[in-house]
């Protein structure tokens, strides 16, 4: 898995995490940037995601292999005969 970075961060008093030098500089974070948090309550795990700037580019072709066997027009014409 050369593809995944593991660090360590501590919790200080205020609540305050410093993001280790290697997964900053492999993510290109910079001051200023954000990040999005979320906990999987199931799991227990915290994940955290930088935030894009733009979420319509961040999804795009998202989920394009669904359609490589069946055209997308396609299928909508065949779920509006069903109708």
């Amino acid at each position: 898995m050369e593809h995944v970075v593991k660090s360590e961060s501590e919790i200080r008093t205020r609540y305050q995490i410093t993001i280790p030098e290697e997964i900053r500089t492999r993510a290109q974070l910079n001051v200023g940037d954000s990040l999005l948090w979320q906990y999987d309550e199931i799991r227990q795990e915290i994940i955290v995601m930088t935030k894009p700037k733009s979420f319509s580019d961040k999804l795009w072709g998202l989920g394009k292999e669904l359609w490589e066997s069946e055209p997308s027009h396609e299928y909508v014409n065949k779920e509006r005969a069903e109708w």
